[in-house]
């Protein structure tokens, strides 16, 4: 009986000490993909008003880049749902993340990377009109995309495309 119960303490002291290098091997994984992800973080994602946990930011960060990797925002009917079962999550988790970590809801938080993208397709072409890029870039209709440019740029999509057109065809004189 004695000989059992100091075999069972060892298993347990032996249980104990695998767990803590468990523990520390998994906050090391941690730190370790934490550093990736922040490197591989568009420059273009929202930023992080302030911090929540690391699991948060993870998720978060995974958010953005995938969101910039597949561009699922291209595709009208693109919704919460879709993007949670894409991370592996649910929805009402990555709801409260992505209002954390962008400080817009879900809707706006998708038509910041499509007004991204509209500005993306037209810097590359400029012949581009400003429906063609309404279309092009996930909006239901035009009237949704000049709102939602307005509240991301500033300004009409119509005026920022004059005032990249005409600053493209300046630093094109010179050369």
């Amino acid at each position: 009986m004695n000989l059992l119960l100091l075999f069972l303490a060892f298993l347990l002291v032996l249980a104990v000490a695998a767990g803590g290098i468990l523990l520390k091997h998994l906050h090391r994984k941690e730190a370790q993909l934490k550093s990736v992800l922040e490197q591989s973080r568009p420059e273009d994602a929202p930023s992080i008003p302030y911090e929540m946990s690391a699991i948060d930011q993870l998720l978060y960060d995974r958010c953005c880049r995938y969101m910039t990797e597949h561009k699922p925002f291209l595709v009208e009917s693109f919704s919460l749902q879709d993007l949670a079962n894409a991370l592996y999550t649910n929805k009402g988790y990555l709801s409260k993340t992505i209002n954390h970590f962008s400080g817009r809801n879900f809707r706006t938080y998708v038509n910041y990377y499509r007004v991204m993208y509209a500005m993306e397709l037209y810097r590359n072409n400029m012949s581009l009109r400003v429906t063609d890029l309404s279309q092009l870039s996930g909006f239901h209709s035009t009237t949704s995309f000049f709102q939602s440019f307005k509240n991301v740029m500033g300004e009409p999509p119509s005026h920022w495309c004059s005032r990249v057109r005409r600053k493209y065809l300046k630093d094109n004189e010179k050369n």
